[in-house]
């Protein structure tokens, strides 16, 4: 990815910028991202909280994941679009939606998560590892 990462949402009422690179990203296949995303996965990638700035009031909806911690999910509340989530797991991290970067050809997936729980019609890259 780029030096300076930025997105948006589709209305443009949700902006963020962050000057870290991805801690790590991923493909994720759990049920929670397959409804939230309206796919068979969510491919996202994680920026600290601290190096990452946010314009626009998200609206957050909380789910209980297996593990037991909570994971939100950050909306734009005039367009709807998923922009990121938080979770208790990991709570200095921010997981934003590849789908929303100003320039999603840089995201590279380094792993695919919650393979289990994948949908027979949804085909992710087989060289990208499992874990």
């Amino acid at each position: 990815m780029n030096e300076k990462i930025s997105g948006r949402c589709a209305c443009g009422a949700i902006n963020y910028t962050t000057n870290s690179e991805p801690e790590f990203t991923l493909i994720c296949q759990c049920r929670q991202c397959q409804r939230i995303s309206g796919s068979g996965h969510a491919a996202q990638f994680a920026v600290p909280v601290s190096n990452t700035s946010i314009e626009g009031d998200l609206k957050f909806y909380d789910q209980t994941a297996d593990s037991g911690d909570t994971v939100s999910s950050g909306f734009c509340p005039t367009c709807g679009s998923p922009m990121l989530k938080k979770t208790t797991m990991m709570p200095e991290m921010y997981f934003f939606h590849a789908g929303t970067l100003d320039d999603p050809s840089t995201f590279k997936p380094q792993v695919v998560v919650y393979e289990g729980s994948r949908q027979t019609w949804d085909h992710v890259d087989p060289e990208i590892p499992r874990k």
